[in-house]
């Protein structure tokens, strides 16, 4: 079963792609051209995006060409829906980012046939791809996190691609940055892909290793086991919102310490000590005792890290 995205916005054409699928056994989802589209598509990974054009919104390209910058949408075949026969479009649109058009009205066997076509390249493309690929998991590393962009069926290659990038050197490097794994791409996942990847969690020494799982949320909420240590998003800004929210956590946490330790480290006041009085004659002066009391710290510090493979 192929899941359609179409994003059209204008309504009388939204209810004509209705009435084209209606019965049909496709997962097709019908949504109008918006700010947070972008992440849902991303999220989603779609087989086939088909896009209705105004002509009227330069939005609308800078959202195709995001998608081909994007490592999981670059190569998903976009169907552009027009609205008349544009000639200066029908000469750049692979340019543009489209693989495709189709002017409107949209007729439905040709436009079933269509879609079928571009799905079955796409397919073939993607496989000779795999077949050719020297390595199925994407490293992107940046400061705080390392993010593993799985790209391939899970048991048949990213399992054992995991085996030579997780050495003993690299993931001591990485104790102490955030581990993600996205795997949006992967084109199916199920129970034993998820208790697989619980076992693989368990090398890190990270308290939570986070996953972006894109249309394969529902096996995780499903088959996961281990929630004290693993934590599911649906699309990357779930997850940088996470990010900033454990960042904010940590510099609240370290201006906390900073205001205790400053606190702690006020100088103790002078204290003075008169001398008893007594009888003495006159003309002898009391003499004033003063006492200063300093306080030693002395601080000592053992830190162990230790990662089973």
């Amino acid at each position: 079963m192929h899941f359609i995205m179409a994003i059209e916005s204008d309504t009388y054409s939204a209810q004509e792609l209705e009435t084209i699928f209606l019965g049909l056994r496709q997962r097709v989802v019908i949504t109008k051209f918006s700010p947070t589209v972008n992440e849902y598509v991303k999220s989603s990974n779609p087989d086939i995006i088909l896009m209705g054009l105004t002509f009227r919104d330069k939005r609308e390209f800078e959202f195709i060409l995001e998608l081909r910058k994007d490592v999981i949408t670059h190569n998903i075949p976009i169907l552009a829906m027009i609205p008349k026969d544009d000639p200066n479009f029908l000469a750049n649109h692979k340019k543009l980012g489209f693989t495709d058009y189709m002017i409107k009205p949209l007729e439905k066997q040709p436009l079933l046939d269509r879609i079928q076509s571009l799905i079955d390249d796409y397919k073939s493309s993607e496989s000779s791809k795999t077949r050719d690929n020297l390595t199925f998991v994407n490293v992107d590393r940046k400061s705080d996190r390392v993010m593993f962009q799985c790209r391939a069926n899970l048991k048949r290659y990213v399992f054992p691609d995991f085996k030579n990038i997780f050495s003993p050197n690299f993931l001591k490097s990485i104790q102490t940055e955030q581990i993600v794994f996205d795997v949006r791409a992967v084109p199916e996942l199920g129970k034993e892909e998820v208790e697989v990847f619980e076992r693989v969690i368990k090398i890190f020494s990270s308290e939570k290793i986070a996953f972006i799982a894109g249309r394969h949320m529902g096996a995780f909420i499903e088959h996961a086991t281990n929630d004290e240590k693993m934590i599911v998003f649906m699309a990357p800004n779930e997850f940088e919102d996470y990010m900033k929210m454990e960042e904010q956590k940590i510099e609240d946490q370290k201006k906390k310490e900073k205001k205790g330790k400053s606190s702690n480290q006020q100088s103790a006041p002078i204290q003075v000590q008169e001398s008893p009085a007594t009888d003495k004659p006159e003309g002898n002066v009391i003499s004033e005792n003063k006492t200063t009391t300093n306080a030693d710290n002395s601080t000592s510090n053992s830190e162990k890290n230790e990662i089973s493979n």
